[in-house]
C-alpha cells in the first residue's frame, strides 16, 4: 500500500475512535441507537439531511432506536466510506450519507478508496443532483449553440472542484470552448465574479441550490440557464439541452459515466454484508419516512428541497454505471487524471 494510502486509511480508523456523536435524540441506558455518519463537517448540506433523517427515522424502526449524526469528514469523504466498509457492523446500526461521486473513486482509480462500491447497500436518496450552466444576463449568449460553440469565460473554485471538473470534461468530450478561471472562494466567489463581469458565466452548479439561493437571479432573468450535465432533461428545465444530447457517438458511454455519477446529490447506503432482516427493516422506515407528511413539512422549513429516489431506484442507476465496461471505465479515469493529475 502506497504511503498516501495507509495516511487515509489510517486516518478512516482514527475517525472512527475520535468523532463525537451529535445527538439527534436522547436515549434511555441499553436503548437501541442509530448512527447516521456524514462524510462532511456539520453545518454542509449532506449534515442537513442526515439531521432531518435523525429526526424522523427513529420512531419507523423497530425498537425505535435513538438517532445520532456522526460528521467524519476528510479526502473527499474517503474517510467516511472507508469506515462504513470495513469498521462499521453489519447491523444496520451504522449507516452513512456521502456524495454519490465517492462510490465511483474505486473505480475510477482512486486507490485511497478500499471498497468494493457494488457491495455498498444503498437506502436511497432524498435529492438529485441536477448539474446547470449558464451565463450573467450581460454575456453575449443567448442560445446553447452559442454557449458550447464560442470561448466563454467561466469561473472556477480549483482543478478538482465540480465547477472546474465538469467544464473540462465538456471541453473534451462535447467540444466546447469552456475558457476556465480557477482560483474563486467556492460558489458565492464565482457568483460575484459574474456580477463584477470578471468572468461571464458558470458550468456545474446543482438547479435546486441556485432555486434557494439565487432566486432573485431566476425571476429576474439575470442568469441564463443554456445547458444540463445530466443525463436526462429536468422536468422544470424542459426546454434546456443536456450535454448527453450534444456529445458523438464515439464519447457518449464515457460522458454517460461520467455525468451519471452525479444523479444524485447524496446517498445513504448501509455497510457491505448487512444481515437481511435489518438492512429490509431500515429500507422499509426510510420509504416510509420519505413518505411521511411530518418529514416532508420539517423539510420544506428547513429549507431542504425533496426529490427522493427510492433503494431500488438508486441501486438500479448505481449499479448500471458501476458495471461499465472497462474501456469505459479506462477512458473516464484518463480523463479526470488530465483535469486534476493528484
Amino acid at each position: 500500500m502506497a504511503f498516501a494510502a495507509r495516511i487515509v486509511f489510517a486516518a478512516f480508523a482514527l475517525a472512527s475512535l475520535r468523532a463525537s456523536p451529535v445527538h439527534a435524540q436522547q436515549a434511555t441506558p441499553g436503548a437501541p441507537r442509530l448512527n447516521i455518519v456524514v462524510g462532511s463537517p456539520a453545518g454542509g448540506g449532506y449534515d442537513s439531511f442526515a439531521r432531518l433523517v435523525a429526526r424522523h427515522l427513529g420512531p419507523l424502526l423497530p425498537g425505535a432506536p435513538a438517532v445520532n449524526v456522526q460528521n467524519m469528514p476528510g479526502a473527499g469523504s474517503l474517510i467516511a466510506a472507508n469506515w462504513l466498509a470495513n469498521a462499521a457492523p453489519k447491523d444496520a446500526s451504522a449507516i452513512a450519507i456521502l456524495p454519490n461521486g465517492t462510490m465511483f473513486e474505486a473505480l475510477l482509480g482512486n486507490r485511497n478508496a478500499h471498497f468494493d462500491a457494488r457491495k455498498l447497500n444503498l437506502l436511497g436518496a432524498l435529492n438529485r443532483f441536477t448539474s446547470v450552466g449558464g451565463v450573467w444576463h450581460t454575456a453575449p449568449f443567448t442560445t446553447t449553440r452559442e454557449f458550447v460553440s464560442q470561448e466563454v469565460l467561466v469561473g472556477a473554485s480549483a482543478a478538482n472542484s465540480n465547477n472546474s471538473v465538469v467544464p473540462n470534461l465538456l471541453n473534451s468530450l462535447i467540444h466546447a470552448k469552456f475558457k476556465i478561471v480557477n482560483g474563486y472562494p467556492g460558489s458565492t466567489g464565482i457568483d460575484l465574479a459574474m456580477e463584477r463581469g470578471e468572468v461571464q458565466g458558470q458550468m456545474g452548479p446543482d438547479w435546486d441550490f441556485m432555486k434557494a439561493t439565487r432566486a432573485e437571479w431566476l425571476r429576474e432573468r439575470k442568469f441564463r440557464v443554456l445547458l444540463q450535465s445530466t443525463l436526462t432533461r429536468h422536468p422544470e428545465l424542459p426546454d434546456v439541452p443536456t450535454a448527453m444530447e450534444l456529445v458523438g457517438a464515439e464519447n457518449r458511454d464515457v460522458l454517460a459515466l461520467l455525468v451519471g455519477r452525479q444523479t444524485y446529490g447524496g446517498l445513504f447506503m448501509a455497510p457491505p454484508e448487512t444481515a437481511a432482516a435489518p438492512l429490509a427493516n431500515v429500507r422499509d422506515a426510510f420509504a416510509k419516512m420519505v413518505d411521511s407528511e411530518a418529514f416532508r413539512a420539517d423539510a420544506k422549513q428547513s429549507g431542504l428541497t425533496l426529490s427522493p429516489a427510492s433503494a431500488a431506484d438508486v441501486t438500479a442507476t448505481m449499479g448500471k454505471l458501476l458495471a461499465s465496461p472497462r474501456d469505459v471505465i479506462d477512458r473516464a479515469t484518463s480523463e479526470l487524471r488530465r483535469i486534476d493529475p493528484q
